[in-house]
């Protein structure tokens, strides 16, 4: 079983918690504003606490009406080394306790932090553009901006073990679920691992029943470009036996299908043999329809990607890789 996973990030953010030793001074120019949140509402914290560990020593800020006033001590280094010093953070909100290990110590600056929690699904409108949702069942993360910085930083953390109080509401919210909802959780479980062939059939259902459609149908509450991201991160997570029926989507829609591109362009880069290994077994119009995605909606936003992939469609020289190259070289042409 993995260990949960520390990821670490730049991206434009918003607040997060505050420190302060007894000797700082209680000014807000000195402290960190706090807010707590699961799935993207606040929490208000009876007891909001923040500890620290740095070099072996436990430090708690003395808390203000503005949070925590940031410990001096925490920066009392002036060498380049203070850069590279790490600490741990653990928080607790009411029933909530959360740890954060390795947090560069800068980080700990006057500004805002937010910490918090994301259960699937809300996990893929929070993090969907990270690899953090591609383990475990649910992530705790913490957002740091301090004053006058521009983009801020997060982390975050995968935890293994599906959180029973939630799994149990989402499958009483299951029976009688509007189809919209009932596809939201049917996502949710099958990351939870409850039931997951049955949910992940429903999802691939829906997705089919979205496809029937015209094409230029509008999204709706079902078929909208979240219900792909929910089967693509079923793959990521390691479910092979979408990837067959993912390829076959191949196609250009203005619903559904919208960021279709970038998922192929992520899956040659990073799964390429199992891509063409798969691509072999649909029709040659949809291989060249998947290569033309994916360099029209990534590799043209991203050519250090476009490079790589390149290099690996030469390295297989296979009449799938040969007609992906060419499709992808052609794009880069115009």
């Amino acid at each position: 079983m993995k260990a949960p996973i520390l990821t670490t990030a730049l991206l434009l953010l918003s607040g997060i918690a505050t420190v302060s030793v007894a000797t700082a001074q209680n000014r807000s120019n000195d402290s960190i504003s706090t807010s707590f949140a699961v799935d993207g509402q606040q929490v208000a914290c009876t007891d909001l606490k923040i500890a620290f560990r740095i070099e072996g020593q436990r430090i708690v800020p003395r808390r203000t009406h503005q949070g925590f006033v940031v410990p001096a001590i925490l920066h009392e280094q002036t060498s380049d080394s203070t850069v590279d010093r790490k600490l741990d953070v653990n928080v607790v909100c009411n029933e909530y306790r959360l740890e954060f290990d390795d947090v560069p110590a800068a980080w700990v600056n006057p500004g805002r932090w937010e910490v918090g929690i994301a259960y699937p699904p809300y996990w893929i409108e929070r993090f969907g553009w990270t690899t953090a949702i591609e383990e475990g069942t649910w992530v705790s993360y913490l957002e740091s901006e301090c004053n006058g910085c521009d983009p801020g930083v997060f982390t975050t953390r995968s935890h293994l073990t599906p959180p029973q109080d939630v799994v149990a509401r989402l499958r009483k919210d299951q029976v009688g679920a509007s189809v919209g909802r009932a596809r939201d959780i049917a996502y949710a479980l099958a990351v939870f691992g409850v039931d997951y062939q049955s949910n992940r059939d429903l999802l691939m259902q829906s997705l089919q029943i979205c496809l029937s459609r015209p094409k230029e149908s509008p999204e709706d509450d079902v078929c909208d470009s979240t219900l792909l991201k929910y089967m693509t991160n079923l793959y990521w997570r390691g479910d092979p036996e979408l990837l067959l029926p993912l390829l076959q989507l191949a196609d250009y829609r203005k619903d559904v299908l919208t960021e279709l591109g970038y998922f192929y362009g992520d899956l040659l880069d990073r799964h390429t043999s199992d891509a063409l290994r798969e691509m072999e077994q649909i029709p040659v119009d949809k291989q060249r329809v998947i290569c033309r995605l994916a360099a029209e909606d990534d590799f043209s936003l991203d050519p250090p990607k476009l490079d790589r992939v390149s290099q690996r469609l030469r390295a297989a020289a296979t009449p799938t890789a040969t007609r992906c190259l060419k499709e992808t070289i052609a794009h880069k042409s115009n």
